[in-house]
């Protein structure tokens, strides 16, 4: 267990001169596994959804070829954590709460990033060697890989764009899945995936920005020239957009698929509220917290699995 001591200036302007000294033990092992963020390897089960709306996840062959893909896009991810926390230290420094990360810290160093990442990516090359026959599968995952480090150098400066890629990203891993296992995807599910992916984008902008309220000047660039107002607004088109898009796939695939409409409303909905709230900055956490999207959600996927596989 290893000890450090650090100083935060929490207002670098020189404005208002406040620092914050504390004492935090955390041991290094700790922060790797912090710095990684398996907790949102949760994001990668959108590997699966071919699988699953393919009515086959009782073919074990499947499964493990989707499961392989999963395990890429984690790696493949982490890796992009990395160095997204690395380039972001500084800024962060100045976060209320991701501040506490371990570069912005200083628990961990640049070094540090350095060797996790070529581990990291060792474990990346090594799986594609296991999955050289599905090439492009491994082709939509380097695509991910390379997209999301040139939007922790560059792209998320960019006003609109950076949101537009980070929903992106969500639908590269439903299209890795369909190639991992050849399963055909619906157009109106793939559109479902993608807004509701902006939605979840848009919100833990809007977040991000009531929780930094005024010292927004410190932050990233980009933040600085969304007006709340339009967030609410693209929030509310994204949630009605992959309503509809998803009604329509439920028409498309019949039976009584539709009445799952209904609970994936309301859990939009309540995710829009929570986010105008300020919880809906990671929708991950959202979920696990609040009883009514945790109650929607099993819902949603009893319809699902009882329309599909019974």
């Amino acid at each position: 267990m290893k000890s450090y001591t650090r100083s935060l200036h929490l207002n670098p302007q020189g404005s208002r001169s406040e620092a914050l000294s504390e004492t935090v033990k955390i041991p290094k092992a700790g922060a790797y596994l912090a710095v990684i963020r398996p907790y949102q390897w949760i994001k990668n089960v959108l590997v699966f959804a071919p699988v699953f709306f393919g009515g086959k996840l009782a073919d074990m062959g499947l499964l493990m070829y989707a499961a392989g893909a999963a395990f890429m896009f984690c790696i493949a991810a982490s890796t992009g954590y990395v160095f997204n926390d690395w380039m972001d230290r500084k800024d962060d420094r100045n976060h209320p709460t991701k501040r506490m990360r371990p570069f912005a810290s200083g628990i961990l160093t640049g070094k540090d990033a350095i060797l996790l990442g070529l581990i990291l990516l060792a474990i990346l090359i090594g799986m594609s060697l296991l999955l050289l026959p599905h090439y492009l599968l491994l082709t939509c995952v380097y695509a991910y890989f390379l997209m999301s480090l040139l939007y922790s150098f560059y792209f998320k400066r960019i006003v609109l764009l950076e949101i537009y890629l980070v929903s992106f990203f969500f639908v590269l891993r439903v299209l890795a899945g369909g190639l991992a296992t050849d399963i055909y995807i619906s157009n109106w599910l793939f559109s479902t995936v993608f807004f509701l992916s902006l939605l979840i984008t848009v919100a833990k902008r809007k977040t991000e920005i009531m929780v930094i309220g005024k010292d927004v000047m410190n932050h990233r660039v980009s933040l600085q020239h969304y007006p709340v107002s339009y967030l609410d607004h693209l929030l509310w088109t994204a949630g009605g957009v992959s309503i509809v898009t998803y009604a329509l796939y439920t028409v498309e695939k019949g039976q009584l698929l539709v009445f799952s409409l209904i609970p994936a409303t309301y859990g939009i909905t309540r995710f829009i509220m929570l986010t105008n709230k300020g919880d809906g900055g990671d929708p991950i956490l959202a979920l696990v917290k609040d009883s009514h999207l945790i109650i929607a959600t099993l819902i949603f996927l009893t319809i699902i699995c009882s329309n599909i596989y019974l």
